[in-house]
């Protein structure tokens, strides 16, 4: 059996994390009520934290814990106070970003381990080591290099500090992450876990003395996002992922809701777990390789691109909207007597061919019939979004896998 990688999955919020763990994370980041990068995602308090690494660890997972905003001098005593209660309540590492928070947390609280975020921009094996001379233990590289300077770091360091890459999900159009741009229009800064995302706008450009006569940047009917960058997906590179001598492959996504985060990571736990078993038998195999890639397509994305690992991303941004081939209709809260009661999330049918997201993969579900949970009515349609409805169901279904179906059209 070859070694691979860790698979590291985000979870905004309970659900994604239960996820997350079901469809085969190694280990799962997430952000606490303050002092992370993602303030508008659920998060968890500190009771939260300690169930979720209790859940975590049952599974075999490891937990680490976002602290990563860019620090004044008053947020440091309390980083620290929440890195030592995150460490008292299971945590094993913390993501700190900023100089002095790492020095800081990694003086305070011995017995927890510290990654630098990929905001810190370490681009070089020395600033690597100077980090681990600091006390931390891993390094989330800087998504602007390339696979084959991944592949000389990891070969100057020879394991002196572990290394770790994002390989999926949404980028910033800023270096590293660490964008003004928020701040600057809105007041509220994505250094600060505050981000409005004004990358993912649409803009047109002005005449000075034409100010009502907006023209579009490039040809197109609501302007351009010339700001907004592709989505990354390494899907198709795991290989030479696995073997460039990082210890972590990150998805991004702490914003995402759970079907996004069980079917990217449940597609790369199956393509490493193939790999893994049998390297030239996954190599030869592009059906695997094809199935596990168009798995990526169904979630809402960006038009993906390979980022900086082999050169440029895609050209001028210009991402803008998103694409989604398939559309979340319910998550399934339990199953028993041949039924699933499921909450539904878009409008779904009588007579409807959907898709089950499993650990496993996807497989097709036909609805026959909809039965509400509260009032035990038979209705030709699930309507309410939030309802509790229960749908015939095959044996192999299970609590915690979702439903999706064909995108419609609401107008």
């Amino acid at each position: 059996m070859k070694t691979i990688p860790e698979l590291l999955a985000p979870a905004g919020g309970e659900r994604p994390l239960t996820t997350a763990l079901r469809f085969g994370a190694d280990a799962v980041y997430f952000g606490a009520k303050q002092y992370g990068l993602r303030a508008q995602a659920s998060n968890f308090d500190m009771h939260g934290v300690e169930r979720a690494a209790a859940m975590a660890h049952a599974a075999g997972a490891r937990v680490f814990l976002t602290l990563n905003i860019f620090a004044a001098d008053d947020d440091l005593p309390g980083m620290a106070d929440t890195a030592r209660a995150a460490r008292d309540a299971g945590v094993d590492a913390v993501i700190v970003s900023d100089l002095g928070a790492i020095d800081t947390i990694a003086r305070a609280v011995p017995g927890l381990a510290v990654h630098v975020s990929t905001q810190a921009s370490t681009t070089n094996s020395a600033a690597a080591r100077v980090y681990r001379r600091m006390g931390a233990s891993r390094v989330v590289l800087a998504r602007e290099l390339s696979l084959a300077q991944i592949e000389r770091m990891a070969q100057e360091l020879r394991g002196e500090i572990e290394l770790e890459a994002f390989v999926h999900g949404a980028m910033c159009m800023a270096y590293s992450g660490r964008c003004m741009l928020s701040a600057a229009m809105t007041g509220r800064s994505a250094n600060r876990g505050a981000c409005t995302q004004p990358c993912r706008w649409t803009y047109s450009l002005t005449e000075r003395t034409r100010s009502e006569e907006p023209m579009p940047v490039e040809e197109g009917e609501h302007g351009t996002a010339i700001l907004s960058a592709h989505d990354l997906c390494m899907m198709e590179h795991l290989p030479r992922l696995a073997d460039s001598g990082l210890a972590s492959l990150k998805i991004e996504g702490r914003m995402k809701n759970e079907l996004y985060v069980g079917t990217v990571v449940g597609a790369y736990r199956r393509s490493l777990d193939a790999y893994a078993r049998d390297p030239q038998g996954y190599l030869a195999d592009g059906t695997l390789r094809a199935r596990e890639r168009a798995e990526l397509d169904k979630i809402s994305h960006r038009a993906y691109d390979t980022g900086f690992y082999f050169g440029q991303p895609a050209e001028g941004g210009g991402a803008a909207g998103t694409l989604q081939a398939a559309e979340y209709m319910a998550y399934v809260v339990d199953v028993s007597g041949g039924e699933a009661l499921v909450e539904m999330k878009n409008r779904f049918f009588v007579g409807d061919a959907l898709e089950a997201v499993t650990p496993a993969g996807s497989r097709p579900l036909f609805v026959e019939d909809i039965r509400v949970e509260a009032t035990g009515e038979h209705v030709g349609a699930a309507n309410i979004p939030g309802q509790l409805v229960r749908i015939p169901c095959p044996d192999w279904l299970e609590r915690g896998d979702m439903l999706r179906g064909p995108v419609r059209n609401r107008k």
